[in-house]
């Protein structure tokens, strides 16, 4: 990730500061307003599988995508051990709500490097990069599968997060004491 960002070559992007709840408590109701730390690294990782057909289809549905799926329940429910703030893996619908052959993750992390090092050496994506190398080895590289990574770095005064109705554990939220 870090050869696509250009401040990176320079910088190590390291966080500074905390997340804090600034105003409201997470109730029904209530409307919870929480400020962002330096370099707050964000990724929206998507896979579209709508041109797969035959083997390509089932490799992906049956062997690649329980897989992602994993890791990213492994994010939503215990990523914050590890520096994941958020992770939330979505479906995309059509306008009449009915499900697209498209889905991405989108996760919030302390900094790049704790997500760098999800990446390089936690068994859950350990698992999700081997189980898409043997997809390419399967196909002979020959892919209909689109992939791709968003990822950005964001400074404190470039975020702001507000939930209204929503649970403690909710986006940046999770893991955060009340005012």
């Amino acid at each position: 990730m870090r050869d696509r960002i250009p401040l990176s070559q320079t910088d190590a992007m390291a966080p500074s500061g905390t997340r804090a709840v600034i105003a409201g408590t997470p109730a029904l109701g209530q409307r919870v307003r929480v400020a962002g730390h330096e370099n707050i690294a964000m990724i929206r990782s998507g896979q579209e599988w709508t041109d797969t057909t035959g083997q390509e289809r089932t490799l992906y549905l049956e062997d690649m995508e329980p897989v992602l799926r994993a890791g990213m329940e492994f994010l939503h429910d215990q990523g914050l051990g590890i520096g994941c703030y958020s992770n939330r893996y979505m479906h995309h619908l059509d306008a009449k709500g009915a499900p697209l052959q498209k889905s991405f993750g989108l996760s919030y992390w302390r900094s790049l490097a704790d997500m760098e090092r999800w990446a390089e050496s936690h068994p859950t994506h350990v698992a999700i990069f081997g189980s898409f190398m043997r997809y390419v080895q399967a196909l002979n590289f020959q892919l209909q599968l689109r992939v791709y990574h968003e990822v950005s770095v964001l400074q404190a005064d470039e975020q702001s997060y507000e939930y209204i109705n929503c649970h403690a554990r909710s986006g940046l939220m999770n893991g955060l004491s009340p005012v």
